[in-house]
């Protein structure tokens, strides 16, 4: 590796001419799309294998797409505009931070690639996923997460699967395979699930099965409210207890009273009594 004699130092919070902007200026919007190095320790240019890099010692900020991009140490690709950030990393959003210890940020395709043992991403809401892959556009303000996430959301419920998406715009996380969601006495598990932040509400998909105590409910489609403490099943809706079995088009269970209702081809056998029913509407 060989420095160039044009190499730039920046002392304390001093600005570098070519990449900087402005304090007013920073809030306005980049129609040109270009990565803006707000403030740093220093940099320097260096040249290695052909390839033009500029290594950034921070604290380092770096403004893109309204987003800000801080870090400890930073070595940016000019050749191929690719950032590679170490060390306390943040990408702040509107009200979402995204955190970990390294990231690539490919410019061109407004992608930040966060690899490690922590990535975190927590909405405005407090709501927060942990997980080890993820990928965010600061154009779309769209995360892709795999390998295994956990949600916890403000409220202390907990959402896992394998795999899914969140968009910040629509506050909607998407978690799709082996999905659970855990309750301070539910644990349900499904397919897929849907969760709206700004309404605390979870949709789930086919195959779910929650469970509770010793009872358990499979059904094909249901939403859960947190406000209002309801969970509503339907589509070949089953629930077994130990001594009870039921069938339903649909259910309401209102969680707070520990009261359920049943409609539509309700049936009910009940083995302590030796009793079999049916009806179009059942409470219990």
């Amino acid at each position: 590796m060989r420095f160039r004699a044009d190499h730039i130092i920046l002392a304390g919070l001093a600005f570098l001419s070519a990449a900087l902007v402005p304090l007013h200026a920073q809030q306005q919007k980049q129609d040109d799309g270009k990565v803006r190095l707000i403030s740093a320790q220093s940099a320097q240019l260096i040249e290695e294998n052909g390839q033009n890099y500029r290594k950034v010692i921070g604290p380092a900020r770096f403004l893109h797409n309204d987003t800000y991009l801080l870090c400890d140490t930073a070595l940016w690709n000019v050749n191929t505009n690719i950032i590679d950030a170490i060390g306390h990393v943040r990408i702040i959003q509107d009200q979402t931070q995204l955190s970990s210890e390294t990231l690539q940020y490919v410019v061109d395709d407004n992608m930040a690639k966060f690899r490690g043992s922590l990535v975190q991403l927590e909405d405005s809401d407090k709501n927060t996923l942990r997980t080890r892959y993820l990928d965010y556009n600061t154009k779309d303000s769209v995360a892709i997460f795999q390998d295994g996430a956990a949600m916890r959301d403000k409220d202390g419920q907990i959402i896992e699967s394998l795999y899914g998406t969140y968009d910040s715009k629509a506050k909607l996380f998407v978690f799709n395979d082996q999905v659970n969601m855990y309750l301070d006495t539910t644990f349900v598990k499904t397919s897929r699930l849907e969760y709206r932040s700004d309404l605390s509400t979870a949709y789930f998909g086919y195959n779910t099965d929650m469970w509770q105590d010793d009872k358990m409910l499979s059904a094909h489609d249901g939403w859960y409210d947190r406000n209002q403490e309801v969970f509503f099943f339907r589509r070949r809706v089953h629930v077994l207890s130990t001594d009870q079995e039921t069938w339903a088009d649909s259910l309401y269970y209102f969680r707070d009273r520990n009261d359920a209702e049943l409609l539509g081809n309700v049936e009910l056998m009940d083995t302590t009594r030796n009793v079999f029913a049916l009806a179009g509407r059942f409470q219990y």
